[in-house]
Order: C-alpha cells, then structure tokens, then sequence
C-alpha cells in the first residue's frame, strides 16, 4: 500500500512539474530576451509593375541587411537560373544598429502577433483572406528566444502586415530605376 501511494505521489508531482514546465511553450506573446541568436527576416514582394523584390533580415546582434531588385537572388542565395534577363538587378545594403534597438524591433513584432498561430479546426476553412487593393505580398520568418514561425502563405492579419511594412519602411529606402545605357563600339 505504501508503494502506491509514493507511486501516486511521484506521479502527481511528475505531473504537475510538467504542466508548469509546458505552460510557457506555446505562449504567442513574451518578452523578448537580449541575444545575438535572434533573427526576423521578412520578404515582401510587389505583384503589379516591375515586380520588386525586398528582403530585409534583422539579427539580434544589430546587423540589419537589406536586399532590393527583381533577381530570383533577392529572395534566395541559392538562385541558380542565371540565363534570367534580371539576374543581375539586385542590391544589398548592411546597415548597424543597437541590439536593444534589434530587441525593440523584435517586441513589437511578437506584442503584434508573430508567433500566433491559426486555430485548426477539422473541416472548417477559415483562413484569412487578402484583399483585392493589396499590390504586394508579405511573408515572414523568426527565430526569437528559440521560438520560431514562419509563414508559408502570405500575412494576412492586418496588425501583423502593418507592423511588418513599418520595418520594412524603416530600412528600406528605394532607388530610382537606373537604365543602363550599352557602350556603343
């Protein structure tokens, strides 16, 4: 008898250590730890005109890359495709800043719902939609205090996309389109 009841016991405490432990895992809102392992990058893409491409990656350490033009390679270091008339309309800027700026950057975007993640419902779709004026797409991925998303469609919920163009905006400061002339021999 007296075996089952520290059987029980131990259970119990097993139990509710890891209730306690598993609380905080799937929690889509947090405070932002300082460390240099944490990253956002975030592609936004243009659907009308030249279709331009902006890739911009914040780390935790303050290293923010941005990367504009219409290469495949704005999107994706690894491009092979270099027969493509835009292979080579890509350009990339390194700006620094502080890593608790990166962290301020990083919290609004978890306060903005980064990491929250769509109730699955068997046999009920109700996935988000975009609307009919929207004229680029914006797609997302994170890695911050070893939690990580990322978007496989394109963001959808309003507060998050506003906030994601906000630093995209913050960053990104277009060029005017250059024609190159040809020398002519």
């Amino acid at each position: 008898m007296k075996i089952l009841i520290y059987t029980l016991l131990a259970s119990f405490i097993v139990i509710i250590a890891g209730c306690r432990w598993n609380s905080g895992i799937n929690e889509p809102y947090f405070k932002v730890e300082k460390s240099a392992l944490n990253w956002v990058e975030i592609r936004q893409y243009e659907t009308e005109g030249r279709k331009q491409r902006v890739r911009l990656r914040i780390d935790g350490n303050g290293l923010v890359t941005v990367r504009d033009g219409t290469s495949a390679l704005v999107s994706n270091s690894f491009a092979a495709n270099t027969k493509n008339e835009n292979w080579e309309d890509i350009r990339e800027n390194r700006i620094t800043i502080s890593d608790e700026d990166a962290g301020l950057i990083f919290q609004s975007l978890v306060n903005a719902g980064i990491f929250e993640k769509p109730e699955e419902i068997p046999f009920i779709s109700d996935v988000p939609t975009l609307s009919t004026n929207e004229t680029s797409l914006v797609y997302v991925s994170a890695n911050i205090n070893n939690k990580t998303a990322g978007s496989s469609a394109p963001i959808a919920k309003p507060e998050l996309l506003e906030q994601l163009k906000l630093v995209v905006l913050t960053f990104y400061k277009p060029q005017p389109i250059r024609k190159q002339s040809r020398p002519a021999f």
